[in-house]
């Protein structure tokens, strides 16, 4: 489920820099008198919003159903008035689609950050509720589990905080920075003591997600 949620942040990522450089584009095609560059930049443009339209259908996609038809309906119209005009469209007309494009950019990744704060702070609470319970059954393999599960989620909040996509303040994303780098360190020293396995260490760890998943809450 990590990897999904990375691969859903990478991918609309690259959906919202595809927007802003197409709305660049349209700008430019709209004050442009090559007829061939209008057409390319029209269908490039087109193209991007007939995959955004599909992948607004696809299972994984975890934006807000509200958003998915909204993008849906916007495709559509992108879609109409790009034939129906065609390379002759007004200058008015390029400058729409633009701010379309500009619009929905940051939407998107608006949306995107929102959600992520919400399953970072369930996946935070859950991670730190199996270390405890690893705690407290002295099972090896699960505690080898919840140590596991609980790090990938730290280098991907980690990851997450280096994007330049991400909006928390400057000062948040340092803690976080600093915290995954402090859970990564002492999961290695708790992994090779299973045996005498530091309680207070675990307690720290656990704190710590539910401390965080709380502040995503409440930041959100």
């Amino acid at each position: 489920m990590l990897d999904e949620i990375k691969n859903e942040i990478d991918g609309a990522s690259q959906e919202a820099e595809l927007l802003r450089e197409y709305a660049d584009s349209l700008e430019r095609a709209a004050v442009s008198d090559n007829s061939r560059y209008k057409l390319l930049v029209l269908d490039e443009n087109l193209k991007m919003w007939v995959a955004i339209e599909a992948s607004m259908k696809s299972p994984k996609n975890m934006l807000p159903q509200e958003i998915k038809d909204n993008l849906t309906k916007l495709s559509k119209y992108v879609e109409q008035v790009t034939i129906s005009k065609g390379v002759n469209m007004t200058d008015n007309y390029y400058r729409s689609l633009a701010e379309i494009n500009r619009q929905i950019s940051q939407g998107l990744m608006e949306s995107v950050n929102t959600n992520l704060a919400q399953q970072e702070a369930y996946y935070l609470a859950k991670c730190g509720l199996d270390l405890s319970e690893a705690g407290k059954s002295g099972d090896k393999q699960q505690m080898v589990e919840a140590l596991d599960n609980n790090q990938r989620l730290w280098v991907l909040i980690k990851t997450l905080m280096s994007s330049k996509n991400s909006k928390m303040p400057q000062e948040t994303k340092d803690n976080l920075i600093k915290l995954a780098d402090y859970v990564s360190r002492n999961t290695i020293k708790l992994g090779q003591n299973l045996d005498n396995m530091d309680q207070k260490m675990l307690s720290c760890f656990v704190n710590i997600n539910r401390q965080i998943s709380e502040g995503l809450l409440g930041h959100r």
